[in-house]
């Protein structure tokens, strides 16, 4: 059985005569007729030519199976009543019975099929009254066929307000049904004719039937099937409800749907108890995470900063610590060419921080240039080479000179002692005056 609706569904009309059935399913929004069959072997069991029919119609359980058809000591009239619920108006037509029905029934059952209001608020009741002891019939034939129905309908529970007479084969062969009542149809078949043209219309404009399909033959089953297909049903069934329960079979169908909406509905509450429950989790970490990066970006330009500043004071650190010179480079030189001799020629000369290389020439061989340069108390001697050039008095001396630390710093440390005592007189209380 479809979970969402009903897309498949048979319908059978069981008499003495003939067992007729057919198969309905929708497609592409429109309701087919998918196979029809007919049973007339009459000498055998009721319960026997259905289940052949069953079989020829390839019917299996899950498929809904309306049955429909003539129930002996049946009464069907049309009653005009107002519009009310179903329970007020099943209590209206059970008193209308006793003076609607020709006859005495005993324990009756009914169906009754309320047609749409007109503008004052009446309506139209069909009713089809008949004996319960009719029913059994019905129950032994699906039990011995071993299958169940939903529902049985009788075929003018399917007719609508405006429908052409109808007559049916295995109904009232002899009469017609129109206006509410059954009359003979006896001299009657010019109009008998044209209400089959027009069924033939409406059944075939409803339904997506066979080509040279007997619409005659079928109508008390494609009343029951336009009944059902309209939805109408499924609103007045339990108007319709008349089979005994062990005769219909069980479906779960409206249980499964619920079990799903529940289902949805526990599934939804738990997401949202989730949500609720990890949602503020979810943000703060969101929001934590969100601040790590942040920090991270700003760790990460401080730290660029950082090199760019350190590049910076290494370079200021190289500017500052590069020495701005000798500042008295005339006055040493000329201090230097004081003391050397005038037999002694400078040929090359090189100053640095490090110190002065000199490359200097002499005819005097035995010259002492570390006594004659003793005097220049910011030099020392570091290096002395001298040779004699082959073959001529000419004397090569190469002479480095480096700074004389100790007595520079000594220079410094008196230059230092005399700005301190300056500084010292300068804050004697009176020194001023004098």
């Amino acid at each position: 059985m479809a979970l969402l609706g009903k897309h498949k569904f048979a319908v059978l009309s069981c008499s003495p005569e003939k067992f007729r059935g057919a198969v309905f399913a929708r497609r592409n929004s429109r309701w087919t007729l998918l196979r029809s069959g007919e049973n007339s072997a009459a000498s055998e069991l009721p319960g026997d030519r259905l289940k052949a029919l069953l079989k020829e119609l390839g019917c299996s359980g899950d498929t809904l199976l309306f049955l429909t058809g003539e129930l002996a000591g049946s009464c069907c009239f049309l009653w005009d009543s107002v519009a009310m619920p179903y329970r007020e108006q099943r209590g209206a037509v059970e008193m209308e019975l006793p003076s609607a029905v020709p006859v005495v029934m005993e324990d009756p059952l009914f169906q009754f099929v309320e047609y749409p209001p007109d503008e004052e608020g009446g309506v139209k009741v069909c009713v089809c009254a008949f004996p319960a002891a009719s029913l059994d019939q019905i129950s032994a034939m699906l039990n011995r066929a071993n299958c169940k129905a939903d529902e049985f309908v009788y075929p003018l529970m399917g007719l609508k307000p405006g429908d052409p007479p109808v007559r049916f084969e295995t109904v009232n062969p002899g009469f017609f049904f129109v206006d509410g009542c059954w009359k003979r149809a006896e001299g009657r078949e010019a109009l008998l004719k044209e209400a089959g043209e027009k069924w033939r219309t409406l059944m075939n404009e409803l339904f997506a039937l066979p080509e040279n399909f007997d619409v005659a033959a079928f109508l008390d089953i494609l009343l029951v099937a336009r009944l059902e297909c309209s939805g109408q049903f499924v609103r007045e069934r339990p108007s319709l409800r008349v089979l005994p329960d062990a005769a219909r079979p069980l479906r779960y169908r409206v249980h499964i749907q619920l079990g799903a909406v529940l289902l949805v509905i526990l599934l939804l509450n738990l997401a949202w108890s989730a949500y609720l429950n990890y949602g503020g989790d979810y943000r703060e970490a969101r929001r934590i995470a969100s601040e790590t990066e942040a920090c991270r970006r700003k760790i990460s330009s401080i730290q660029s900063r950082l090199k760019r500043n350190q590049k910076a004071s290494r370079d200021m650190a190289r500017v500052v610590e590069i020495s701005a010179g000798e500042s008295d480079v005339v006055g040493k030189l000329a201090a230097l060419s004081r003391l050397l001799p005038e037999n002694v020629l400078v040929s090359n000369l090189r100053w640095s921080d490090s110190g002065v290389d000199l490359q200097l020439q002499s005819e005097n061989a035995g010259i002492n240039l570390p006594m004659l340069l003793k005097p220049l108390n910011f030099w020392k001697v570091g290096n002395l080479q001298q040779r004699q050039m082959w073959n001529s008095d000419v004397t090569s001396i190469n002479l480095r000179l480096v700074p004389n630390t100790d007595e520079n710093a000594a220079l410094e440390n008196k230059r230092k002692g005399g700005s301190a005592r300056r500084k010292a007189g300068s804050n004697v209380p009176g020194r001023s005056r004098r």
